[in-house]
């Protein structure tokens, strides 16, 4: 299939269902992993609507695990973790009506070979931007690009709950001079749940779904446009797998989809990556 684009255009059209593979890599039909009895796959619940997508998502590549399954199941309480300090820091500094999730991600693409002691490596969406800083600097990259700015803070609403806590009064105080190196996303990112530690569904699932979206991509012509890699907990493992679509262009969001198996690769790349369509029997968004 050569010459394939990957489109550009803003999702405008839903399809039902995913369609059949049209060949077998060799994994497409790898029979799915046996769980344990309490951990089972919801088949029954609809998922659309199971995931709000954040106002603002960044990926940590800078985790430091080079072995993902060793990665501790609440990575955010790692002491002197990027992680760990955003934790501490953002309920003081962020909106409640602007909600930002931070994840973990590797991808044997991503650039953390050439990072120096302390050095961390961020992808922010729908920023889509690659930010690098230091460690001390964590408090100034919160400010900077995880919150938003007095004119949409102005432009927010509130809508009255009479159990939400009070919303935060953001340090406003002038930024303190910080050294950021940002550079645009410049290939589109697939990251598919797989942290072990936390939940043994997306583990197993995860090496069989990188493995099959390695061979489709390759077979369709892909590899040079789209990086491939692992996140760590996303929410909903009882829809494992799932995979979160991140394109480059900026028109186009973030498209999580969930109970995606080997056979199903076929059709995500095809609608979705390729021809810019939502698959409505996986999608874990609001339709």
């Amino acid at each position: 299939m050569n010459g394939l684009r990957i489109s550009k255009r803003s999702y405008s059209q839903l399809v039902e269902r995913c369609p059949a593979p049209g060949y077998d890599t060799g994994c497409t039909f790898c029979e799915i992993p046996k769980f344990p009895s309490d951990k089972p796959i919801d088949y029954a619940k609809n998922l659309n609507g199971t995931k709000v997508l954040p106002w603002k998502h960044a990926l940590i590549f800078s985790h430091g695990f080079e072995d993902f399954n060793k990665m501790p199941s609440k990575i955010e309480l790692v002491p002197g973790s990027l992680s760990g300090e955003i934790n501490l820091l953002k309920k003081k500094l962020v909106s409640a009506y602007h909600p930002i999730m931070v994840s973990n991600a590797q991808s044997k693409y991503s650039e953390i070979s050439d990072l120096q002691p302390n050095e961390q490596l961020v992808y922010l969406y729908p920023d889509n931007k690659k930010i690098r800083f230091g460690l001390k600097d964590t408090k100034e990259f919160i400010k900077k690009y995880l919150r938003p700015s007095q004119e949409e803070m102005s432009h927010q609403e509130p809508v009255y709950n009479p159990f939400a806590q009070p919303e935060p009064q953001l340090d406003l105080e002038e930024q303190q001079p910080a050294n950021f190196s940002e550079i645009d996303i410049d290939k589109d990112l697939i990251l598919i749940c797989g942290h072990l530690a936390r939940d043994v569904r997306c583990g197993l699932m995860a090496p069989l779904l990188i493995e099959e979206f390695e061979k489709v991509l390759d077979k369709e012509e892909l590899t040079s446009k789209i990086d491939i890699g692992l996140v760590s907990h996303i929410g909903g493992h009882a829809y494992a797998g799932n995979v979160i679509y991140f394109p480059k262009d900026k028109s186009r969001k973030a498209i999580w989809y969930g109970r995606v198996f080997p056979q199903l690769v076929q059709g995500i790349v095809k609608e979705t990556i390729i021809n810019g369509n939502i698959i409505k029997e996986l999608y874990r968004g609001d339709l």
